[in-house]
């Protein structure tokens, strides 16, 4: 079939007719799909995107998706595809999820989905000759008011010379969660088998049973960076804090069935609001306990300062002598904090005071357990006398005062501890105040909401609670 004729192919793609299966029963909540998988370009051809289409398609269809898809298509078939896509939405008032495969660049900050039939010489052609994913978004965040996922496993080379390589990131509303093959300006591999990596991947956590969203799409971010040997890291952007799972039951056995967005546990659901309104840097920002195991099995612990950095959050970890940093991005409810190493680490948020975090690469785990949440709107550091009480690491314990006084941006705190005095120096950053006072590691404090700073010292074997008494 030529490229010509099957740009004209728009299929309600059904798994009983088209793969001899029985489709799973359709959840009270209707769900629609629009499926792209562009292969046949004539600059440059793509040996997996239908291939690709055709998996994640019938993934869906047994995760209880209506799906409209679309392979080797034009710029006319995909803009056809996009507007019946949107209808079924509003009169559905369904989930809505669009996915891609094929070529994909950025221009600008914008992304551009290539179609079929079109010569793309310059930049200009690229804009006026493809499909813009800002028009998908659009279309789906004004078709209704649930939960939107679109899935981009483009770029996989770059068929333009110049500075246009790459996909940029999309800034996600509550109701939107992006998963992107590639992390945003870097390549996709198309992969040797039938299959991207990417695609392989992601069609297998859509028809495993039980996954949640977040579950789903670190599997497939697991999978591809292994598969790749960290030459491919997919990337997630999302502020979505619901439930979602593509699959209920646990397969099978039991017979798997679509599951709805489910309603979140009271913890999880004041979670996920307290993360709304707040925004989840500010949420999360504090002091914490580390715990964790390396690739060689052996373990180790220490403390960890989180604070704001934009939308961001900033990371910084002490682990016996050694002082780590990096910067985390939210995904919903999952945070992925790329801090040197090659191997970024994926945390998900375990009730109110826990985040679980593994290597993409499998290799290594970490826990952090909240010690003490700072305020959650910047406080001013009041100079004056504070109590101090406080344990060693041995497990003694010891009271006495702290004097904390302002020099500029810095904070001198002198403690008087029995006989013992002591000396410090610090800087206070998204209410984390950091002091150095000549032992190998910082006391790192949280500024609570009232005022207080909670700390820990010595790795995370000393703590340590200041209240204000007297001053300015």
């Amino acid at each position: 079939m030529s490229a010509m004729k099957r740009s004209f192919l728009t299929v309600l793609f059904l798994i009983a007719s088209l793969f001899g299966l029985v489709s799973a029963a359709v959840s009270d909540q209707q769900r629609t799909a629009l499926v792209i998988g562009n292969a046949d370009y004539a600059f440059a051809p793509l040996a997996n995107p239908v291939n690709d289409a055709v998996a994640i398609a019938k993934a869906l269809d047994g995760a209880g998706f209506n799906v409209i898809l679309q392979t080797d298509v034009s710029r006319d078939g995909m803009k056809e595809a996009l507007r019946a896509f949107g209808d079924r939405l509003k009169a559905d008032n369904s989930i809505g999820m669009f996915y891609f495969a094929g070529h994909g660049i950025q221009i600008q900050g914008e992304n551009y989905l290539l179609p079929l039939g079109a010569d793309f010489p310059n930049e200009e052609t690229v804009r006026t000759q493809s499909l813009a994913v800002s028009e998908a978004v659009e279309l789906m965040s004004s078709s209704h008011d649930g939960l939107n996922i679109i899935v981009l496993d483009a770029c996989r080379n770059n068929p333009l010379s110049g500075d246009t390589k790459g996909l940029t990131r999309i800034d996600s509303s509550a109701s939107l969660f992006v998963s992107y093959s590639t992390s945003p300006g870097a390549v996709a591999l198309d992969g040797q088998g039938i299959n991207s990596p990417y695609t392989k991947h992601l069609a297998s956590a859509i028809e495993t049973p039980s996954l949640s969203l977040e579950e789903t799409f670190k599997r497939t971010l697991k999978g591809v960076y292994q598969d790749t040997s960290g030459e491919q890291t997919p990337w997630i952007s999302s502020s979505f804090f619901g439930d979602f799972t593509f699959l209920s039951g646990n397969g099978a056995e039991t017979g798997a069935e679509p599951a709805q967005v489910s309603a979140m546990s009271s913890i999880g659901k004041a979670l996920a609001e307290s993360l709304a309104r707040n925004g989840p840097a500010r949420r999360i920002s504090g002091i914490y306990r580390v715990a964790g195991s390396n690739p060689d099995g052996s373990g180790y612990s220490g403390m960890l300062s989180i604070t704001p950095d934009g939308s961001n959050v900033h990371f910084t970890w002490w682990i016996g002598d050694d002082v780590f940093t990096g910067v985390g991005e939210f995904a919903g409810r999952m945070l992925v904090v790329n801090w040197g190493d090659k191997h970024p680490v994926v945390y998900t948020f375990e009730g109110e005071k826990a985040l679980d975090g593994e290597w993409a690469d499998g290799s290594a785990t970490e826990r952090l357990t909240l010690f003490s949440r700072s305020a959650q709107k910047n406080l001013a550091l009041r100079e004056g006398t504070y109590s101090a009480a406080g344990r060693n690491p041995d497990g003694s314990t010891y009271t006495g005062t702290v004097e904390v006084s302002r020099q500029g941006r810095k904070f001198t705190l002198i403690w008087q501890v029995g006989a013992d005095s002591y000396r410090g120096v610090g800087a206070l950053e998204g209410n984390v105040l950091t002091v150095d006072w000549g032992d190998t590691t910082p006391v790192v404090y949280a500024l609570t909401g009232d005022g207080v700073l909670q700390g820990l010292w010595s790795g995370g074997r000393g703590s340590e609670n200041l209240q204000f008494v007297s001053g300015r």
